[in-house]
């Protein structure tokens, strides 16, 4: 039977559509708190009838009993990607679920190493609901106003499976989704902009690096009425030049998303500027040196979710995220916790003479020049690989059909090579390859540096 004809199910997704979307506006610290409790305490008893995490409670000595609410978290262990793909696939399913009435979900294997995991529909639609929050701050009406998404949508992707394989086929002729428009962030970016142009959005959304090929292209003079209202970015860090130049490129006002496959939407920022975790959705623990990090300094991520009969995700660390929490709050209103900073993951670092670290965040702000100062879209794809403390490769791989014009090789060369020289020092040997492509398979970075010899000092 089709969920959606399902009346329990019906009734769970208006209610939840009643009440989960506004709630962060409508209920204060301490209503927030025994929520998150109660939710919590929820999970832990469901996934104590999941294989794995009944294996790691045991293990642990630990029973869903003794977990009174969040304060009781640290009595559980951690789970790893590891863990969750020796229990693939059966093993983190619950002995109460159906597998059948579940969607597969991989995370993108940017780091090397893909998860799969299980998801139903109903928390395809809590995830909706999560960004319908995110863009009734910003004005945005999911039914009305038009909104063109530019997602991934490989074969078994969270985009895919949530859409694809999750609402849309259950709605195929359903007038819910006519206002939007669904693209696939593989699609060369000449191709995107010009079915971007002929829908006319009033809010865009997509990852990082196509938002800024797009916005290149704008200001080049393409998509002349491609004039959204909003736009949000995710999957990796936004620099500050290129938010600058992406929201001048459209005129439009631009926030943050932070989402996992794992857990879903997590994070956004609000019209003051506040990064506010979806504390009702999420809990998360940032840890450094085996303690909690409580405001200010990066850490890395633990992550719960607080709903769901899929895999259940508690204590999850592999995320492999550093982040600085915020003990501050914000004036939009929001109850809830605030993140001062995503620095983006750990595993995709390099690491440096000193014990300092270079996270992706100020990896992306020197290719981000390439956009911003150069002009061009010459750069389809890039491999950083670190060899040792002293020497760096990055692979470029040139668009053949614009090698001719634009900013010569060379210039692209060597702003990329100035910007790295500035963050590792200039004793470093950056060195510069051309390449006909970069192996999909293998991570965007790679360090060969032992980080298990490493002893961090600094982020960078």
């Amino acid at each position: 039977m089709n969920q959606l004809y399902n009346p329990v199910f019906i009734s769970k997704v208006l209610k939840g559509y009643l009440f989960d979307i506004d709630r962060l506006w409508k209920i204060n610290e301490n209503e927030l708190q025994k929520y998150r409790d109660k939710q919590f305490r929820k999970m832990v008893n469901f996934a104590y009838t999941v294989p794995l995490y009944r294996d790691l409670y045991k293990k642990a000595g630990v029973h869903p009993n003794e977990i009174k609410g969040l304060k009781d978290i640290t009595k559980l262990p951690v789970v790893s990607k590891d863990e969750l793909k020796k229990y693939y696939p059966n093993g983190l399913i619950s002995s109460r679920i159906n597998k059948n009435k579940l969607i597969e979900v991989s995370t993108s294997g940017t780091t090397g190493r893909s998860l799969s995991i299980y998801v139903d529909l109903h928390d395809v639609v809590m995830g909706l609901f999560g960004y319908i929050r995110m863009l009734r701050e910003y004005g945005i009406n999911w039914r009305r106003d038009r909104m063109t998404i530019i997602g991934d949508f490989s074969p078994h992707t969270v985009e895919s499976g949530y859409i694809n394989r999750g609402l849309f086929s259950k709605m195929q002729n359903s007038f819910l989704f006519k206002n939007m428009q669904w693209l696939d962030t593989n699609d060369k970016p000449e191709n995107l902009i010009e079915k971007i142009n002929s829908f006319k959005p009033d809010f865009l959304g997509g990852y990082v690096g196509m938002l800024g090929h797009i916005a290149l292209l704008k200001e080049k003079g393409h998509g002349k009425d491609i004039n959204p209202r909003v736009i949000g970015s995710t999957g990796s860090v936004l620099d500050d030049t290129l938010r600058k130049f992406i929201r001048e490129a459209f005129d439009a006002q631009l926030f943050e998303t932070y989402a996992s496959t794992e857990a879903g939407p997590i994070a956004f920022q609000c019209k003051k500027g506040g990064y506010h975790v979806l504390s009702d959705y999420i809990h998360l623990e940032i840890i450094e040196g085996g303690e909690h990090v409580l405001h200010g300094e990066p850490g890395h991520v633990a992550v719960t979710k607080l709903y769901g009969v899929g895999t259940p995700i508690i204590r999850y660390t592999a995320m492999n995220d550093i982040v600085a929490p915020l003990s501050e709050k914000c004036t939009c209103g929001l109850s809830g916790e605030l993140i001062k900073k995503v620095y983006g993951r750990d595993i995709l670092s390099l690491y440096l003479s000193g014990g300092k670290v270079l996270l992706p965040s100020s990896i992306t702000q020197i290719f981000s020049r390439i956009l911003y100062e150069l002009k061009t879209n010459k750069v389809i794809d890039l491999q950083v690989i670190q060899h040792s403390f002293k020497k760096i490769e990055i692979r470029v791989v040139i668009d053949e059909k614009l090698r001719n014009k634009g900013p010569s090789i060379e210039k692209i060369f060597l702003i990329i090579k100035n910007g790295f020289q500035e963050k590792v020092g200039p004793d470093a040997e950056i060195i510069i390859k051309e390449v006909e492509k970069i192996d999909k398979k293998l991570p965007r970075i790679v360090t060969k540096v032992d980080k298990n010899e490493f002893k961090i000092k600094r982020y960078v």
